[in-house]
């Protein structure tokens, strides 16, 4: 008798184990993070001098049965309580087609800062309907950067955000050379690629235009071992996996991201979402703190 008592309680913890994880697992996909850095450089014109640039990636709060309202609108009003004066969007709005118009009718409520909103495009955007994700930015107002950049004036100086293709649209593909196009190395540039992989395919002169890297794609592995990355859709999850990476002397932050699903299930383990906000400060030491 004892031995089938301790033989039931065993069992018992065995199946309220992965019980509880899932119950955490969602709880903290809804257990949205502000991460703060700070930029230091001498590229950094002076009137940009305490600017900040909010950074927000892989939305993808849809199903093909449901769409997560709840977590769209308390990201859409962390933005808006957030100090910033420009945004950049990392790609991955929706997975499905049927839900991009509920995803727009959303982020029309982010306040569009000062100094733009600038977009790129993630892969579930092109396995959705790329066409009208471009069109929809647009309509509200954003910059979609498809292997080009934009020069962000403040009077007469200006720092550059550059913005490249999905990583693995084969029609038309990430293409540095054209995104870099009449960025000097004297100038500041932020540089983003929804796909992070993309950073290795990069020449050494192309990392040498770029002050710091943005991407998104990983989801910092969603569900991991307590924090280790064990599957991500990348080549290089060891070395893009997730967070502030610092490379031969070159700047790459890959965020966690704010959604995704798994399954069905709206869930993250060790994984929690997050908007970044960086603050640009003039120096002429770069450093990130």
């Amino acid at each position: 008798m004892k031995k089938i008592k301790i033989l039931i309680l065993m069992i018992g913890i065995f199946l309220l184990i992965p019980i509880l994880a899932l119950i955490y697992a969602h709880y903290e996909f809804y257990d949205l993070q502000i991460k703060r850095y700070e930029i230091v450089s001498a590229d950094i014109p002076k009137d940009f001098d305490g600017k900040r640039v909010l950074f927000v990636s892989d939305f993808q709060f849809d199903t093909d049965k449901k769409f997560n309202e709840k977590m769209m609108k308390k990201v859409v009003n962390r933005i808006n309580s957030e100090k910033k004066d420009i945004i950049v969007l990392g790609g991955d709005y929706t997975n499905t087609v049927k839900f991009i118009p509920r995803f727009y009718e959303e982020i029309k409520k982010m306040e569009i800062p000062k100094y733009g909103v600038y977009s790129v495009l993630g892969n579930h955007d092109y396995w959705s309907s790329a066409d009208e994700h471009v069109e929809n930015l647009k309509k509200l107002g954003y910059n979609v950067l498809i292997n080009e950049n934009i020069g962000v004036k403040i009077g007469n100086e200006k720092i550059f955000i550059s913005g490249v293709d999905d990583y693995w649209n084969e029609k038309i593909g990430s293409d540095a050379e054209k995104a870099l196009n009449g960025i000097k190395k004297e100038d500041f540039n932020i540089f983003v690629s929804h796909n992070p992989d993309y950073f290795e395919d990069m020449t050494q002169e192309q990392k040498n235009l770029m002050d710091i890297g943005l991407a998104g794609h990983t989801h910092a592995g969603q569900i991991t071992f307590f924090g280790q990355i064990l599957i991500a859709p990348l080549k290089y999850k060891d070395k893009y996996g997730y967070g502030m990476k610092n490379y031969d002397g070159h700047k790459f932050y890959i965020t966690s991201g704010v959604g995704g699903p798994v399954k069905g299930m709206f869930i993250r383990f060790f994984a929690k979402p997050e908007i970044v906000v960086f603050t640009l400060r003039r120096s002429n030491n770069f450093l990130i703190k």
